[in-house]
């Protein structure tokens, strides 16, 4: 009997450390960059930053302020650029990812992850480590039709264009 109730115990204690290892696990959230990118660029959000500064080269021009209308333009430029590279690429979306940053963590609650990440900076996994793809979470806060989001899907089957081949097709 008491060989009895040492294996109960030892049985036991192997369970509630087992469990305690299930709950130690780490669950990380990743997203697909292009998708965060193609969303944005054509939310009503960046839709108002872009016209806001349409509105200022405008103004510069009128004012005959020559310096401040090239000083748009290259931004224009160099955000179009960055628009691709990010897009089509997996250039980091850092210049997005601070528009939402104050919601990130309702993402990750909601998904119930430890962590959020691109899913092209994966460099090492353990065994053990559980991935979830939060894109769509995080693609909802652009507020984007049904149409465009169906538009979206098939951006995540395609593999990304390697940055030294896009810089080519320039």
């Amino acid at each position: 009997m008491r060989k009895l109730f040492i294996i109960a115990a030892l049985l036991l204690v192997a369970g509630v450390a087992f469990g305690q290892a299930q709950n130690n696990s780490v669950i990380v959230g990743t997203f697909d960059s292009r998708v965060i990118a193609v969303a944005y660029y054509n939310s009503e959000a960046h839709k108002k930053y872009v016209e806001g500064l349409h509105t200022e080269h405008a103004e510069a021009e009128a004012s005959g302020d020559v310096e401040r209308a090239r000083e748009l333009d290259t931004m224009g430029e160099a955000s179009q650029e960055l628009a691709h590279k990010q897009a089509f690429s997996t250039w980091p979306v850092d210049n997005i990812l601070e528009t939402i940053e104050g919601k990130i963590p309702e993402i990750a609650e909601k998904t119930n992850v430890d962590l959020i990440i691109s899913k092209w900076n994966i460099v090492y996994q353990r065994s053990g480590v559980e991935f979830i793809d939060v894109t769509d979470v995080m693609v909802e806060l652009f507020d984007l039709d049904e149409q465009f989001l169906k538009g979206l899907e098939q951006l995540k089957n395609q593999p990304p264009i390697p940055l030294e081949e896009l810089e080519k097709m320039k």
